[in-house]
């Protein structure tokens, strides 16, 4: 599983495809939560995309859709 908790602002994150490995930058307005399925701008193989925390306390994992 692909995760992240390094995060460039309050907003961007730089996350790990599980896919391919590439290092994506990806943008979460400060008040998502939960669980959501995004797709990576390398591969285009899609990303559960899990948020939880709040503020500089946000934890983002990316993982594959399939698992």
């Amino acid at each position: 599983m692909g995760s992240t908790h390094n995060s460039v602002m309050d907003s961007e994150f730089v996350v790990t495809c599980p896919y391919c490995g590439e290092a994506v930058e990806i943008y979460l307005e400060p008040d998502v939560r939960g669980t959501l399925v995004q797709d990576c701008e390398v591969c285009c193989n899609p990303w559960t995309v899990r948020v939880s925390g709040r503020g500089d306390d946000r934890v983002i994992q990316v993982s594959r859709t399939d698992e």
